[in-house]
């Protein structure tokens, strides 16, 4: 399923007429690993006469190879997908077939998504806790416990030692699940290329696993020997990367340079969301020009209605340093080529909501929208009324620059407009 014959492209919310495929490729495009976390295809296929295909996409981009052809499903606008997606924090909007290994061009960085990936999961099963369960073992211990075995303790009577031999169920962290952990985050470290921080924050797990878990030389069929069950079904996503992670051809293409993945499809809406969030977070962390504020992603504020049942949920906020409920920036990326009116209504909403905003800002992908400005007064009837600033920017995402100057470059136009709204 790997050759590669013509190119078929599809942007996002487009249709595009083909001939008909395979039918092995048109049963291919309806494999489950591509549904949505709703269960639905992100594209719709409809077989039409005269031996013709449509597919629509939704707000989906990524490769899809197939026998006859390989479909491109393009982003809307300009930008570096590759770098974007290894800050892509919600998996569940990647949609991906492990099992078919293609090559592409762009796909330098391609550990580096996977890599995100494996943290944000790890970071899932940290909170949760570290699966523990009960691991049978033979040895010597000092005090009778569990099943005393006669025979081996033969051997220890004749070397006249004084432990005992037994058999015994140990609760414990090293366990199977675990060790496929621990072995992963050793291969997947060195093949992270350009995101210092994936690689930092894996290392730093590799050391808390160490002091519980022996590092075993396990592998794919390993992974296909754990039994999920509702005590440890939190670990499903990270064995499947981990498996990806145990394919040689995987590391072999990477330590020769080569550019190898397979195939996916990703929401957009997401892509973006958590990039620009991403961004935000590191550009504030580390820039001494925002010492006295941190960032606050997703808060939510039920002040807006009486009854508490409405909660405004922006993507980021700005909360000034030593202060209790200070907000004074709101910003929410949207994903679209131009403004609407539903995108203002949802800013005015949340400034209503958060009393000490003073500023909110909606964030496009647009390198051709012109940046507006508008004046919010949250009590018309009073003339003394607080007013909020609304600013619709654009952020330019289409750089030829390599990994470490694109998100340079992108860190500097958001520092221009958090500074601009503050």
């Amino acid at each position: 399923m790997n050759k590669k014959e013509n190119t078929i492209i599809i942007e996002e919310y487009a249709c595009k007429t083909i001939d008909m495929l395979k039918k092995e490729s048109l049963a291919y495009l309806k494999k489950g690993c591509f549904k949505d976390s709703s269960g639905a295809f992100p594209y719709k296929i409809r077989e039409l006469k005269d031996d013709k295909l449509e597919i629509e996409n939704s707000s989906y981009s990524g490769i899809i190879q197939l026998d006859d052809v390989r479909i491109h499903f393009s982003t809307k606008v300009q930008a570096n997908l590759f770098y974007m997606l290894s800050f892509l924090k919600d998996e569940k909007a990647f949609c991906y077939d492990p099992d078919v290994v293609i090559d592409i061009k762009q796909g330098e960085n391609f550990f580096d998504i996977i890599g995100r990936m494996f943290l944000n999961e790890l970071e899932e099963i940290f909170k949760k806790g570290f699966y523990k369960k009960y691991v049978r073992k033979e040895e010597d211990v000092k005090f009778l416990k569990g099943k005393f075995l006669v025979n081996k303790q033969i051997k220890n009577d004749i070397k006249k030692r004084v432990n005992f031999f037994c058999s015994y169920e140990d609760l414990t962290y090293d366990n199977l699940e675990n060790q496929i952990i621990l072995k992963a985050i050793t291969l997947l470290i060195p093949l992270i290329r350009f995101n210092e921080y994936v690689k930092r924050n894996l290392i730093r797990y590799s050391y808390l696993l160490k002091e519980k878990v022996n590092f075993v030389n396990v592998g794919v069929d390993d992974c296909n020997k754990v039994q999920l069950s509702r005590l440890n079904d939190y670990y499903a996503s990270i064995l499947q990367f981990s498996k990806i992670i145990f394919q040689n051809c995987f590391i072999r293409s990477t330590q020769s340079g080569e550019s190898k993945g397979f195939n996916f499809i990703v929401n957009m809406n997401k892509v973006y969301e958590d990039f620009i969030t991403a961004m935000l977070e590191e550009l504030i962390e580390e820039d001494k020009d925002f010492d006295d504020y941190t960032i606050e992603k997703q808060k939510k504020f039920n002040s807006l209605v009486v009854e508490t049942d409405l909660i405004t949920k922006p993507d980021v906020i700005l909360k000034r340093n030593g202060s209790v409920n200070d907000y004074p920036l709101i910003i929410d990326a949207k994903y679209k080529k131009g403004d609407t009116q539903a995108d203002y209504y949802q800013v005015i909403a949340y400034s209503l909501a958060i009393p000490t905003a003073i500023s909110g800002c909606l964030i496009y992908p647009d390198t051709k929208k012109a940046d507006k400005k508008y004046t919010l007064v949250k009590d018309p009837t009073n003339a003394d009324s607080p007013k909020v600033m609304l600013h619709s920017v654009s952020i330019d995402l289409d750089k030829d620059l390599d990994f470490n100057d694109y998100v340079k470059a992108i860190k500097k136009d958001l520092k221009g407009i958090v500074l601009q709204c503050l």
